[in-house]
């Protein structure tokens, strides 16, 4: 049984004035006198995890994989998305270290009457409750019923970030890496690929990926400084991609999103290199590097609906269709996208 109940958490002399208001909230839920609605709002307000939030999830995902109805199960899969998007916030203070002795803490609270513990110590010992969670709850994720296709996106994205935070082994790649096939060599991207980026990711090839250009300098260089932290944590790989008896810039590949259970494949070519197909050359060297050198189970490739040229691409490479969804809007991408998901089984080669 869960040491965060309502009943347990109210006897806590550490508990702030603004998360006993908020257990009030939860206690008036599960009591019948308010709706899952007020406790999303509530949650969005929240700067910082909460020793409420663990009670909140266990209830949720207690009823996770019950029937509902539409508007409850849309402020279900929103209450964990928030909830995990929170979390995200800490993972790279809390990924390398051992999840603390949760018997020990429950102890320390219980004995506490002076209300003075350290708010980093709770922040700490909550995100690891949490993790603890939704890892157990990882099975029951995938299997919830969704009833529209912007559902299955939230749904998607929710069993994605928990596959990403489990605690697992990565693959690291050293910073001098590289690739070659027919044509190409591929490589790491750097700090003086800036300029290819802010010339060549135009918003024509951006149409159907998630950024629609990389034209503005201030992006690039984040975009180029975040990728390198992901790949120094094993969370992801940018290639930039060049012909080999030239040294032309053709394109970039991605695999975003690397965990033990999928890898999901981005990849673009320059205007002036398309139909030449490279796109293919790109796509065959995601998949080789993923079956030789990352242990993971399935590949993914989401691609928009109307991009029919890349669905005949990775359908041609034995991706089979498994979903459609919907991606909600972000600031690198202001519209809604209709999305079909295909994934491929790794074969370990």
């Amino acid at each position: 049984m869960s040491f965060y109940t309502p009943e347990n958490l109210t006897n806590i002399s550490c508990l702030r004035a603004s998360e006993r208001a908020f257990l009030t909230l939860l206690q008036a839920l599960l009591q019948g006198e308010t709706n899952w609605s007020d406790v999303l709002v509530q949650l969005e307000l929240e700067d910082e995890l909460t020793m409420v939030h663990p009670c909140i999830l266990s209830t949720v995902l207690s009823d996770v994989t019950q029937e509902v109805s539409l508007i409850e199960r849309e402020v279900q899969l929103r209450i964990l998305a928030v909830m995990l998007q929170k979390m995200g916030k800490h993972w790279n203070a809390y990924r390398d270290i051992i999840a603390p002795n949760a018997k020990e803490w429950e102890k320390q609270l219980i004995e506490n009457t002076t209300g003075e513990i350290d708010p980093k110590e709770i922040q700490k010992q909550v995100w690891f409750c949490l993790l603890k969670y939704f890892e157990i709850a990882q099975e029951s994720l995938k299997k919830i019923t969704t009833y529209n296709l912007i559902q299955e996106g939230i749904k998607q994205e929710i069993c994605m970030i928990v596959a990403m935070l489990v605690p697992q082994v990565r693959k690291l790649f050293p910073q001098d890496v590289q690739w070659s096939s027919d044509r190409l060599y591929f490589r790491k991207i750097q700090e003086e690929d800036k300029v290819l980026l802010q010339e060549y990711f135009t918003p024509a090839v951006g149409k159907y990926l998630s950024i629609d250009a990389l034209n503005h300098p201030v992006l690039v260089q984040a975009y180029i400084q975040q990728s390198q932290i992901e790949m120094l944590a094993g969370t992801c790989l940018v290639l930039m991609a060049f012909e080999r008896d030239t040294i032309d810039f053709v394109g970039a590949l991605t695999l975003n999103d690397m965990n033990q259970e999928t890898v999901e494949i981005g990849l673009w070519v320059r205007e002036e290199q398309q139909g030449k197909g490279f796109g293919e050359e790109l796509l065959n060297q995601a998949i080789a590097i993923i079956c030789t050198e990352i242990s993971t189970k399935q590949i993914i490739y989401t691609v928009e609906k109307e991009n029919h040229k890349s669905i005949a691409l990775c359908q041609k490479k034995g991706f089979q269709f498994e979903s459609e969804l919907i991606l909600e809007p972000t600031p690198l991408k202001n519209k809604y996208r209709e999305m079909l998901r295909f994934v491929k089984q790794v074969v370990v080669e």
